[in-house]
């Protein structure tokens, strides 16, 4: 036998164990002792909140189905922090450094989303010790996410103010990029249809919004300065788009001028109705984590719009603002990518980045629609009777859009997947006049009783 083989064969006096008996143990971990690494505080407020409940679960004092009810409040919030990250930010062109930062929050995510199903799965098995690690993961990521995301302010800190509007100085940066043809103009063109998309959902949000009377007052007062911000803008959009086409500087400087001006005034606007809440009543932006007021729609900082609730969510589906009459932007979006797509102007990674993106509106819709609380047991009848066809609008209008995105991602039948979605676009837009209804007349019930 080789001498490099001899340490692989036991000694006759070697004692070999008959079973795993003789073999070392580990004594698992109590959940408790793992969860109780957890004590830092987030910043994730549902996540203290589950944190809590989780507690409770593994001393024996809470239900499972309780910790679940927390664990659908945290993925939503993530949902949603995701989501405004992906829409909000674009790192191809930007330093080193901030393509690297960037990465790391989009791998956060990924692995938080993992952890978040193995928590999941743990509460349904009764895996307690599971459970406690995938909390113990998920608190780690959070604490590696909130660390990111002050890089990420610190290096978008460090790069030069061309505008006071973040959105603003993007564009210019860009579309100085494309003017050199380092960049793809197909890269401004992204970014504008981003910066159409917010003023679509600004506008969207003044028009159903239901003010406090002094938030009226003012809305009312600035009425004839909003209109004209939104001019400006809307001219604004339609000089960058021939910029597009020209590769004139002097479009661009046109365009950038216009945005300008109906940003200072709707800025403006902004501030005069923060000053009609409370100062102590602030929320994180799940973009760049910026304070803001509780009742504020959009960050003052990023100019994200804020998370609300299933109305306006239902708009990120039904996709922003309408454009005079028909279907919001995004219908038109998703319309044009279609036409693209079947001339052959629309190559396939863009086919199937525009895709995925309606895909994830339509998941993160589904999800609060999943998760909304049934209305209140003492609610009149003929109100319950509103509501009740809101959601009825909402069931059929997603019903449709998902049977429509089926055939999209099929790659077969493009038409009538696009008709498909867009009659789902029409329900959907049946659900806010039944909303609107009521709360008429939930506030004339209010009023009769005064």
């Amino acid at each position: 036998m080789d001498d490099e083989f001899a340490d692989f064969v036991p000694d006759e006096d070697e004692e070999i164990p008959d079973d795993t008996e003789d073999l070392e143990e580990t004594t698992p971990e109590d959940p408790l002792e793992v969860l109780a690494r957890c004590r830092e505080y987030t910043d994730v407020e549902p996540f203290e909140e589950l944190k809590k409940e989780a507690e409770g679960f593994l001393r024996g004092e809470v239900a499972a189905e309780l910790v679940r009810e927390k664990w659908h409040v945290l993925d939503q919030e993530l949902a949603v922090r995701h989501h405004y990250f992906q829409d909000g930010l674009r790192f191809q062109e930007w330093s080193e450094q901030l393509v690297v930062t960037g990465r790391q929050i989009f791998e956060q995510f990924e692995w938080i989303q993992d952890q978040m199903g193995r928590l999941d799965v743990s509460l349904e098995t009764g895996q307690e010790l599971e459970a406690a690690y995938a909390l113990e993961q998920i608190h780690a990521s959070l604490a590696v996410l909130k660390s990111s995301y002050q890089t990420l302010r610190d290096l978008q800190a460090s790069l030069p103010t061309l505008s006071d509007n973040p959105m603003v100085c993007e564009l210019i940066r860009v579309g100085q990029l494309a003017l050199e043809q380092k960049i793809p103009m197909e890269s401004f063109l992204e970014r504008l249809v981003v910066y159409a998309d917010m003023q679509d959902r600004l506008q969207q949000a003044l028009l159903t919004a239901q003010p406090a009377p002094r938030e009226r007052s003012i809305l009312d007062g600035e009425r004839a300065n909003l209109e004209e911000a939104f001019s400006h803008q809307q001219q604004g959009l339609e000089e960058l788009h021939a910029f597009a086409e020209s590769l004139d500087a002097l479009d661009l400087e046109k365009g950038i001028a216009s945005l300008e001006q109906g940003s200072q005034l709707q800025l403006r606007v902004r501030e005069r109705l923060l000053q009609t809440v409370g100062a102590e009543d602030t929320r994180a932006c799940p973009f760049c984590g910026s304070d803001n007021q509780s009742q504020s729609r959009f960050c003052a900082s990023c100019q994200a719009r804020l998370p609300e609730n299933l109305a306006v969510q239902a708009e990120e589906i039904s996709l922003g603002s309408s454009q005079g009459s028909g279907l919001p932007s995004h219908f038109h979006r998703l319309v044009s990518a279609v036409e693209q797509r079947q001339t052959g102007q629309l190559d396939d990674p863009a086919w199937q980045l525009t895709l995925s993106w309606f895909r994830e509106l339509y998941v993160n819709v589904c999800r609060q629609r999943d998760r909304r609380k049934p209305p209140p047991a003492d609610i009149p009848p003929e109100q319950l009777e509103l509501l009740e066809k809101a959601g009825e609008s909402l069931n059929a209008g997603l019903e449709l859009i998902g049977e429509g995105l089926g055939l999209l991602e099929s790659g077969e039948e493009l038409q009538t997947g696009l008709d498909t979605i867009l009659r789902g676009g029409e329900k959907l837009q049946e659900m806010p006049a039944w909303l609107d209804e009521a709360t008429n007349l939930t506030n004339a019930l209010q009023e009769s009783q005064t």
